[in-house]
Formats: C-alpha cells, sequence, structure tokens
C-alpha cells in the first residue's frame, strides 16, 4: 500500500516539476523583449501593491498615447507572476507531504520493529517458563516420592508410639487408682484436722470480741473522761461573784492586727449573731500589740453595731488599736497585771513637701477619728490626752497595769478568775520536734559559743515583759 502511494506522489510531483520549465521558457523569451517604460511602472505598481499618489496618476494619464503598453501585455505580465506563486505553493506542499510521508513510513517501520521484538521477547518467556514448569514438576515428582517415604515412616513410628502409649495408659489408671485410694484416706484426715482447727478459731474470736469490747469500753470511758459531760452553759451576765464566765461564743485576738484579722474576726462576730443574739460573744486579747487602724476601725463598727452584746477581756497586753478597742467596748474585762498601752498614731512616708504635709493630714485625721471617742469616755480634750500620754512617758506611751487603768476608764471590770466553758475536750499536748512541748521547742536547741561553753538562745520578749530567770552560769542567753 506504501509503495502505492510513493508511485502516485512522485508521478504528481513530476508533473509539476516540469511544469515550472515551460514556463521558465517562456517568461525568459518575454524577458528578452524590451518594455516600455509605461509598462514597467504599471508592473512595479501591480508587484508591491503600494497605492500612487493622485499627481503620480495624474501625470500617467497625462501621457500620450504612444508611450503606453497595450492592456494585453500587462495581463499576461500579472497571469505569469500568479501562476509562479501557485507553483512555488504547489512545491512546498508537495515537500511537505513528502517529508510527512517518510516521517510516517520511518514511525511505521520502527512499531513493526517494536513489535517483532516484542515477540521474540515473548517467544523467549514462553520458553523459559515451559523450562522452569518442566524443572518444577521434576521436582514436585521427587518431593512427591520422598513425602510418601516419610509418611510411610511416620506411621509405623506412630503405630510403635501408640503401643507405647497404651501401655503407659494402663500403668497409670492402675497408679491413679492407688493415688486415689491414698487421697481419699487423706481427705479424710485432713477433714478431721480441719474441724478441730475452725473450733480453735471460733474460739480465737470468741475471745477476741470479748478482749475488742473490753478495750472498746475502756477507750469510751477515756473519751468520756476526757470530755466535759454537762450541757453547755450560756449566761445574759458573764461576770458572776467576781468570776467571768466565758462561752463557745469566743474570738481570740493575737498577734498585730494585721490585713485579713477584720474579716476573721467580723465574720466571727455575723456568725455568732445569726445563731443567737441574746447571749454576749467576747474577744479575748491574749498579747496584741495593734495594728492597721483601717482594720481596727472595721473591727469596732462590727462590734458597735452587732445585735448580741460584744465584750472585750485582755488577759496579757493590750497596746495602741488593740487598747482601743478595749476601751471603747460595750463592756471590757481585764486580769489585773495586764497591761495597757495609749499613744498616737503614727505611720511612716516619703515623698516631698507637699506629700509629706498631705500625709500628715490624713495622720491628723486618723488620729481625730481614733482618739477622740477616747478623750470623750476619759471626760477629757484630745489635747490633754496627748499631753497625758508625754507627761507618762518621754515617748508618748502612755501605758498602766489593768487594775490602774479603770481609774481612766480604759477598762470597765477587773477580774481575778476566767472560767472559759468553751474547752469542753482535755486539750492535747503538742510536741516539737525533739519530743518537748511545742511551747519549749524553741529554747531546747542547745548552741556552743567559741570558749567551748553550752548555752541556749530563748526568743525575744513582748513588749513591756522581762525574764525572772534563775542563770547563774549564763546558760540562757539573749
Amino acid at each position: 500500500m506504501f509503495k502505492r502511494v510513493n508511485a502516485i506522489i512522485w508521478l504528481f510531483l513530476s508533473g509539476f516539476y516540469c511544469f515550472p520549465l515551460f514556463v521558465g521558457a517562456a517568461e525568459a523569451e518575454n524577458a528578452n523583449k524590451p518594455v516600455p517604460a509605461a509598462a514597467q511602472e504599471t508592473q512595479a505598481t501591480v508587484t508591491n501593491k503600494k497605492p500612487v499618489p493622485v499627481a503620480a496618476q495624474e501625470q500617467t494619464t497625462a501621457k500620450p498615447v504612444a508611450q503606453q503598453k497595450p492592456v494585453k501585455s500587462q495581463v499576461s505580465s500579472q497571469s505569469q507572476t500568479s501562476v509562479d506563486d501557485e507553483i512555488r505553493r504547489l512545491s512546498q506542499e508537495v515537500k511537505i507531504l513528502q517529508l510527512e510521508q517518510a516521517k510516517l513510513s520511518l514511525e511505521h517501520e520502527r512499531e513493526l520493529l517494536k513489535l517483532q521484538q516484542e515477540k521474540e521477547k515473548l517467544v523467549l518467556e514462553n520458553e523459559l517458563r515451559s523450562a522452569k514448569e518442566t524443572h518444577l514438576s521434576a521436582e514436585l515428582n521427587a518431593t512427591k516420592a520422598r513425602l510418601e517415604l516419610e509418611n510411610a515412616l511416620q506411621e509405623q513410628k506412630q503405630a510403635q508410639q501408640q503401643a507405647y502409649i497404651d501401655a503407659e495408659r494402663n500403668k497409670l489408671a492402675m497408679q491413679n487408682a492407688l493415688q486415689e485410694e491414698r487421697n481419699r484416706q487423706r481427705e479424710l484426715q485432713f477433714q478431721s484436722e480441719r474441724t478441730e482447727f475452725e473450733f480453735k478459731i471460733l474460739k480465737f474470736h470468741f475471745e477476741r470480741e470479748l478482749l475488742e469490747g473490753k478495750i472498746v469500753k475502756r477507750s469510751q470511758t477515756e473519751e468520756w473522761d476526757q470530755q466535759v459531760n454537762k450541757p453547755k452553759e450560756y449566761l445574759k451576765e458573764p461576770f458572776v461573784d467576781g468570776h467571768l464566765i466565758i462561752s463557745d461564743r469566743r474570738i481570740v485576738l493575737d498577734d498585730p492586727i494585721l490585713q485579713g484579722t477584720a474579716d476573721y474576726i467580723v465574720e466571727r462576730i455575723q456568725y455568732f449573731n445569726n445563731k443567737d443574739t441574746e447571749y454576749p460573744i467576747f474577744i479575748i486579747i491574749g498579747s496584741c500589740p495593734g495594728g492597721s487602724v483601717m482594720e481596727g476601725t472595721r473591727i469596732l463598727k462590727a462590734m458597735e453595731k452587732s445585735r448580741a452584746p460584744v465584750y472585750v477581756v485582755v488577759k496579757s497586753f493590750a497596746a495602741s488599736m488593740a487598747a482601743v478597742i478595749t476601751t471603747l467596748a460595750e463592756r471590757s474585762y481585764a486580769l489585773p497585771n495586764a497591761v495597757m498601752i495609749h499613744h498616737q498614731p503614727w505611720t511612716f512616708s516619703v515623698g516631698n513637701a507637699v506629700e509629706q504635709r498631705e500625709n500628715l493630714k490624713i495622720l491628723d485625721e486618723w488620729s481625730k477619728r481614733l482618739m477622740q471617742p477616747v478623750a470623750d469616755k476619759m471626760g477629757i480634750t484630745i489635747q490633754e490626752l496627748v499631753e497625758k500620754m508625754y507627761q507618762h512617758n518621754s515617748l508618748g506611751d502612755w501605758f498602766e497595769f489593768a487594775d490602774a487603768a479603770t481609774q481612766f476608764k480604759w477598762v470597765d471590770y477587773i477580774v481575778e478568775d476566767i472560767r472559759d466553758t468553751s474547752y469542753t475536750k482535755q486539750p492535747a499536748d503538742k510536741e516539737g520536734d525533739d519530743g518537748t512541748f511545742q511551747f519549749m521547742a524553741r529554747a531546747r536547741h542547745e548552741k556552743i559559743d567559741p570558749q567551748g561553753r553550752r548555752y541556749v538562745k530563748v526568743p525575744r520578749l513582748r513588749p513591756l515583759d522581762v525574764y525572772f530567770l534563775y542563770n547563774p552560769d549564763n546558760y540562757y542567753r539573749y
């Protein structure tokens, strides 16, 4: 098929190649003839296809008729040019077709070659696969023969093992029967021993229950003895025959009055008010050096607005804000050797002169708000109160023992006996790390000085307190 197509294309191309030869000869013959100037200009105009100016057209029109070429020559020249262009175009298309034909032929040959190679490859693979199958078949036959031989040997061994197993089974059956009889006898003996052991366990449990009952009874007795086993007593008038009777409606105020102290006391005043408004609430001051005026004024306001009466009891020391709280309480009690101190409020600040004057105004205002109620209760003015402070002490710290403070109305009643009914259980002894009582643990850390002498450093005393301690060898040191 490709050969026929090539022959047709070759004949077609031969015709096209011969035609330009005849046309070229005609063109050469016409080229040897002289061309008039007017014809040359017309040919140039047609070939270049450029617009001719109007002036040039007029000149051309104005030329004599004798100089113009006949119209037939112009048409012949244009036809010749069109034929040349068509021949060239056909020649190019023929060349393109030839190239495409050559390309198709090469691709066809390449595909044939590729298919031939694949065919040869498949033939070789089939031969190799046949060889492998033949080899595998031979191996399988050999393996089959070997396995048949092994199976025969295995069956023979299994038969021998089965005979041995049957003999062993019979032997074990006889041994098991003998062992079962022995086990039955042992089980009977074990049941007899277990019955005897269970009887002992029951006897032990009974004795233990008796003992536990005695222990529980003793513990209950001890717990009963360590408690106050009578109803709680509440009195509207706690001061009876020189005895101050305090109930469990008590709030302890020890250490400085700092941020959070007012919350602690006010919350408990509210709690006891919510529980009962008939019986008094006691604020117990063991040792309080005073503190924040903001916290203290909150405590005073809660005491003033409490629905239940709030009484203050001073046991050891009440100074500054604590002394103000004691003095302004609805009713106050104190042991005779308790110490009370009144002085002016103080603070510290930094800043320029304007800031210091502003801080001084704030301090004066707080002094007025705290000291005026105290001066009013004493029946004097603030100025007189300040003067008396410095008359009694060069630093302005006016302190008095409670039995003397009653004449200045700092405290209302001096009591010789305080009975606290809130302790309904025996207090537990809190021990330190070294086994001593907790309050003694700080004074039990013995040291050695550079001279090799042992000593104990005692803690710092509270204000206005003194040591009354026998210490001839300087063992206790401050």
